[in-house]
């Protein structure tokens, strides 16, 4: 561009203001295509800078390229734009797999978007993240494999209680603790979070309490089941209380500030993270990219 405004113009700081850069640069740059075509280019004269011979031969070719690298540039930023794939496939907890489907479902982010699968996280997402299969993750912790990305999206702040509708943690009207733990407990296993320790059993444990049993499921289809016939009470995510606090057999409250704060005690909160390879090889564009972390944000915020 520097030797095509020049040829055409015969001045460099023509060239510098048209391409928003320092005169200096614009010197550097004319030196460099000396050094590259190991001619003079163009000779400093009364009227301006003029064209060598060479430079007159090269002033077509250089022009096409110009033109060729503009058209490059057109395509890419097309592309930034739009995703290259037919369906967006996400890897996301299951901590927040319904609430996200519902946010990500709605026509308005659909038109957006396009069509999104959900998948259920699991230890074999970050490979198939890795191998193209699936595009993008929602988990906790960040990226095992060293070719993948992490960034972190949040802090959830609230939890939720989900039982039975008559089950008889709700009969005192306050959740408490210590009170709950007489029944059995129910884990929903999110990979990098609870897999191991859950905070609740972290707080049985540090008070000396033994609930009557602890079992763990990793699908929330499991984990519904369980608490209709099992009469176990779990903790959920505020956001996932919206989905399913809506059906008739199952009561979800928000767990109080002061109990969660027992339940957290000094741990530190998950934090959640999207996982995903490298800029270049993503098949989908920035504008999705915002509004799927836009979508978590808010889900978490709740």
């Amino acid at each position: 561009m520097v030797f095509k405004i020049i040829y055409e113009t015969g001045f460099a700081n023509l060239a510098a203001k048209e391409l928003g850069v320092s005169a200096p640069k614009i010197s550097r740059c004319l030196t460099a295509l000396r050094l590259t075509f190991d001619d003079e280019l163009f000779y400093r004269r009364q009227q301006g800078l003029k064209p060598t011979a060479l430079a007159e031969h090269l002033y077509q070719p250089i022009c096409e390229f110009c033109e060729s690298a503009s058209n490059i540039e057109r395509i890419v930023c097309a592309g930034n734009k739009t995703n290259s794939s037919k369906v967006l496939n996400i890897a996301v907890t299951p901590i927040i797999i319904n609430s996200l489907a519902l946010s990500l479902g709605r026509e308005e982010v659909m038109d957006k978007l396009g069509k999104v699968r959900l998948h259920l996280w699991n230890e074999y997402s970050e490979e198939k993240i890795h191998q193209g299969d699936i595009d993008l993750g929602i988990n906790f912790g960040g990226a095992c494999v060293t070719e993948l990305e992490s960034q972190v999206i949040g802090i959830s702040t609230s939890t939720s209680i989900a039982a039975r509708r008559n089950h008889p943690i709700w009969n005192s009207g306050y959740i408490d603790l210590e009170e709950i733990s007489n029944y059995p407990f129910l884990i929903l296993e999110g990979k990098g979070f609870n897999d191991k320790l859950d905070p609740f059993e972290i707080y049985c444990r540090q008070s000396g309490i033994e609930p009557p049993s602890i079992s763990r499921v990793t699908s929330v289809s499991e984990w519904f089941c369980h608490l209709l016939t099992m009469r176990s009470f779990s903790f959920m995510s505020t956001a996932e209380s919206k989905v399913l606090g809506s059906l008739d057999d199952l009561r979800v409250e928000k767990l109080p500030a002061f109990e969660r704060q027992k339940l957290v005690g000094k741990c530190l909160s998950p934090e959640y993270n999207i996982i995903e390879r490298s800029s270049p090889y993503r098949r989908y564009c920035e504008n999705s990219r915002e509004i799927i972390l836009d979508s978590v944000k808010y889900l978490i915020s709740l």
